[in-house]
């Protein structure tokens, strides 16, 4: 392979945790076993370095150059332990991804070994494939003379930071036990600003990704998937990464000198459930799913995926979670996706048809939950905070033994737990022994652990009478009524149809001929005995008991029906038998035993009973499927409400068409009263008057009467128009009140901003008046410190003139005692 490959296969983790947890999983593997894994930073050399170190099984020099190498994997199922890795992959583009230059320190118990995998060493040679110095020592620290061991060992020295061979036996020997790997990583990847990729400062104990400012202005990381989601710590945080990353965690980590308190994340949620998938394409295989509330961070919610105890997908949002509201908040949903295949760098899956599947199912499933659990707080708790915002604490409490690893389950109520924890501390005696094995997990892979009842009383109260369609099965010539679907609209409009005039009749059933006009026409062939009744203006109300069955058969047509019908000349006739009352009905035709067809027209007339003739006739009474009667008889008495609002409403509406009538008779009438009362002028200077015993009487009344009516109809209309005048000054009162208090509203809080905005300008003032007073404190300041130096000068002066003075004090009494002398002598 070309040297660049190295660098080329390290790019499929764009996010640098991924290739941290490729190595994490070698020493994870079955293969390894490693009990703890120690993670930390070091310098070698000047060199800011990664190091990774387990206590695992370790390698000889074959298995190592098969890590070092590309394609080989040799990983297998061990003591029911599945392998991570696939293709033997994770070493190389992990460790590359990290830094440019990686050595690996390993021994098995019987030799010890030493690789380096450099891209420094690829490029300072020149080399035109990829090339793997390995040395072997002995126990005793000798190294094995193979015909290759010479030049490696010499590339080694030269082309890593062990520039000796005592270097290279001290780091093996930091490999504590006889067993396990150390792997060292230098020349650690920059970002553009020649700063590392990793923050080891600002927490001691963890290894984090620098923040950064984002479009908004907000310092932090965000992985590129994430979009508008709150980060979680675990995207920015190595040691909040490795706490999640084992659904079942078997191995300690230890980040930075301090362990890693992983969490069996399935156990670690409130209020938990399970679900089951029953995925079709798995041949009727199931799939658990845990279902819960986060009680760290709500806002850290959505799907864990895993696959073979690896995180794959952290934090996943489906379902209602995408949308824009509340929904599904909190809720955290876990599974494992051994059905599916990662992708290279284990951060997400291939997008199968298997995968879509799995995501749509898994949004349905968490919408269940979130309903459930919604309606459950809202029937038990109506008033309390909802079900996202409660205080929530984790259903069970599980601690891992520091020696054996098992998880043991805790009793309520232990918060504290001391650092180092053992099984000699469970306070359930069955489980105080490392030996024994772990407590048994509920199995039961074909029920879920709770009812979705939401689901049946949603279903129930979306059965509104009215809504419902019936298919309605008539026996009469063996023929079939069709399906009808029973709405407030239709039997509004059925009402509605009800015809005034016989051209707007609805057409009689297939076998007889259409009736077009008040005039019957009849085909003289036919021999059918019938006698068809003909509704012209209204139908007549018949006052029958609403217990006797009606026995009149009908038919009915709907408006979109008609135009098929019309095209029809012969059909067998359509009848259904019903207890409703006549006024509900659009067209019947009534069969019974006398000779010959006979035609009658029903009058115009209000108030006359009907005789229904009951002699030979066949009744039957409608068979409706899948429908209880207490939805018909719900049904029935709402169309029985609305027949009487339909007769009230005509009553009313006939009642006011004959006042309006009688108002415009009695205006005629006045009119023409006026016209005939007044005086006739003839030729011969007489008058004539129309004689007062020939008024002329209206509907039976005297003209006197018909006026004190109009009179009393004038004031009845003038008392309307004051009341509708006193509700239209209620209402403009009304208005004016509203809009007074708004304007008080409005003035108040201007009187209250005024005030705020004056408070503001005194403390600018009073700010202003501060930092004048702190220029003149500087100022003065200054002056002073300018004082002080000038005094300093003049104290160096000072102390530099002291010694002269001294010198001429003391030049001058010498000279004086000179002289004294001189004089002396001279004396």
């Amino acid at each position: 392979l070309c040297p660049k490959f190295l660098h080329t296969n390290s790019t499929s983790h764009t996010w640098p945790f991924s290739a941290v947890a490729e190595l994490i999983d070698n020493a994870y593997d079955p293969d390894v076993n490693a009990k703890q894994i120690w993670i930390d930073k070091t310098v070698i050399n000047d060199n800011i370095c990664l190091t990774f170190t387990d206590n695992g099984n370790g390698m000889n020099s074959e298995k190592l150059h098969k890590m070092l190498s590309f394609g080989f994997s040799e990983k297998s199922v061990m003591n029911g332990r599945v392998p991570v890795g696939l293709y033997g992959n994770g070493f190389k583009s992990g460790s590359m991804r990290l830094g440019k230059d990686a050595i690996v320190f390993t021994k098995n118990g019987d030799t010890m070994s030493v690789g380096l995998l450099s891209q420094t060493f690829l490029e300072v040679t020149k080399a035109e494939h990829v090339m793997v110095p390995i040395v072997t020592f002995t126990n005793q620290h000798i190294l094995l003379r193979l015909p290759e061991s010479k030049n490696s060992l010499k590339a080694i020295l030269t082309h890593s930071l062990f520039s000796t061979e005592e270097k290279l036996l001290a780091e093996l020997d930091a490999i504590m036990g006889k067993k396990g790997t150390r792997i060292i990583i230098w020349n650690l990847r920059k970002d553009k600003n020649e700063k590392p990729e990793f923050d080891f400062d600002k927490d001691k104990y963890d290894i984090r990704i620098p923040e950064d400012l984002d479009e908004t202005g907000k310092r932090g990381y965000k992985k590129q998937e994430r979009l508008d989601q709150i980060v979680p710590e675990s995207d920015y945080s190595l040691r909040a990464y490795c706490s999640i990353l084992y659904l079942k965690p078997t191995m300690q980590i230890i980040l930075r000198g301090q362990k890693v308190k992983t969490q069996l994340v399935s156990k670690s949620l409130a209020f938990i459930e399970r679900d089951i998938y029953r995925p079709k394409f798995l041949n009727a295989k199931t799939v658990r799913i845990t279902f819960g509330f986060n009680c760290r961070n709500k806002d850290h919610y959505g799907i864990m995926m895993y696959h073979k105890n690896r995180l794959i997908k952290a934090y996943e949002r489906v379902g209602c979670q995408l949308k824009a509201n509340n929904m599904g908040v909190g809720v955290v949903g876990i599974i494992e996706c051994n059905f599916l295949k990662p992708t290279h760098n284990k951060q997400d899956f291939d997008y199968t048809n298997e995968y879509r599947l799995t995501i749509a199912a898994l949004g349905e499933k968490l919408n269940d939950y979130w309903n459930e659990m919604k309606r459950k707080k809202n029937e038990e708790y109506p008033l309390a905070l909802p079900v996202e915002e409660i205080q929530k604490q984790p259903d069970q409490t599980w601690v891992q033994c520091d020696a054996c690893l098992k998880w043991r389950k805790l009793p309520d109520g232990i918060e504290h737990l001391p650092e180092k924890w053992y099984c000699s501390l469970n306070p359930d005696p069955q489980f105080r022994n490392c030996n024994v094995p772990e407590e048994p997990e509920d199995d039961d892979l074909i029920h879920p652990t709770y009812e979705k009842t939401y689901k049946k009383k949603g279903a129930a109260a979306a059965l509104v009478p009215g809504e419902t369609q019936i298919q309605v099965k008539c026996r009469c010539k063996s023929t079939w009524l069709s399906v009808v679907r029973f709405s407030d609209e239709f039997n509004v409009s059925l009402l509605s149809l009800k015809r005034k005039t016989m051209s707007c009749a609805t057409p009689v059933s297939l076998k007889t001929p259409r009736l077009n006009s008040p005039v019957n026409h009849h085909d003289d062939g036919d021999d059918d005995e019938d006698v068809i009744i003909l509704e012209e203006s209204s139908t007549p109300k018949p006052s029958t008991d609403p217990d006797v069955p009606a026995v009149k058969t009908e038919c009915i047509n709907l408006d979109q029906e008609e135009k098929q019908e019309a095209n029809r000349e012969v059909g067998e006739l359509c009848t259904a038998t019903t207890s409703e009352p006549r006024s509900e009905q659009l067209s019947s035709a009534t069969q019974t035993e006398l000779p010959g067809l006979v035609v009658k027209k029903e009058e115009v007339e209000d108030d006359i009973p009907v005789e229904i003739p009951r002699a030979g006739v066949e009744t039957e009474r409608h068979n409706v499927n899948g429908v209880p009667e207490t939805s018909v008889e719900t049904e029935n008495e709402l169309r029985n409400r609305l027949q009487l609002l339909h007769k009230e409403k005509e009553m009313y509406q006939n009642k006011c068409e004959a006042l309006t009538r009688q108002v415009e008779t009695l205006q005629e009438r006045l009119l023409e009263m006026n016209n005939k009362y007044v005086k006739k002028e003839m030729c011969h200077q007489s008058t004539e008057t129309v004689p007062s015993g020939e008024e002329e009487s209206v509907n039976g009344r005297s003209l006197a009467e018909v006026t004190v009516l109009y009179e009393q109809a004038l004031g009845e209309i003038a008392k309307l128009q004051e009341q509708c005048n006193t509700l239209q000054n209620l209402k403009t009162e009304c208005s004016k009140c509203a809009d007074g208090e708004s304007r008080s509203e409005v003035e108040e809080m201007a009187v209250q901003l005024d005030n705020v905005f004056r408070q503001l300008d005194k403390c600018s003032i009073e700010r202003d008046r501060y930092k004048s007073e702190i220029e003149l404190l500087e100022v003065e300041k200054n002056q002073m410190a300018c004082q002080c130096e000038e005094l300093k000068a003049e104290l160096a002066q000072l102390k530099a003139s002291i010694p002269q003075a001294v010198a001429r004090a003391n030049d001058s009494t010498t000279s004086n005692v000179e002289e004294t002398v001189n004089f002396s002598d001279g004396e």
